[in-house]
């Protein structure tokens, strides 16, 4: 009798002990997501968007343009079937280039960005200032893109 309370008594302390575990690595997983979802707070991966902001970019920087080629150029860009593009999650890199725009944004605005191989393209959220532009990998802008023309 006296070795099957004992034995009970540590199983209901283990199935205690297992619980408050599971529990707390539910919470720390809980904690890495909610961390995860503040880290790309300003960044737009919505598919619309993401292939929305692809479709203008690559229209626009393989335009015939002269400013474009040598934008090409000069960055070493490969031909649009070559080129690798990525969609950036990384909140840091899309806070640094929303900034960059010129107009204020507001606190809750997310920012499309691609890596389009060696540079990065910004979509302005509000298409009634400016398309976006193209930066290098330092960040810096390299070329501004007014608003969209009607046609």
């Amino acid at each position: 009798m006296h070795t099957t309370v004992a034995f009970a008594t540590s199983l209901a302390l283990s199935a205690i002990a297992l619980g408050a575990s599971s529990a707390a690595a539910q919470s720390a997983r809980g904690s890495l997501a909610a961390q995860r979802e503040r880290d790309q707070l300003p960044c737009a991966g919505t598919k619309a968007v993401v292939d929305s902001a692809r479709a203008e970019a690559m229209s626009v920087l393989f335009s015939n343009t002269p400013v474009l080629t040598e934008l090409r150029q000069e960055q070493g860009i490969p031909s649009a079937t070559q080129l690798g593009v990525a969609v950036v999650l990384d909140g840091s890199v899309c806070r640094q280039l929303a900034s960059h725009f010129d107009h204020a944004l507001p606190a809750t605005t997310r920012v499309t960005v691609l890596k389009l191989g060696p540079i990065f393209y910004a979509r302005d959220p509000d298409q009634r200032h400016a398309t976006g532009f193209f930066a290098d990998s330092t960040l810096k802008v390299l070329v501004r893109l007014g608003p969209p023309m009607d046609k």
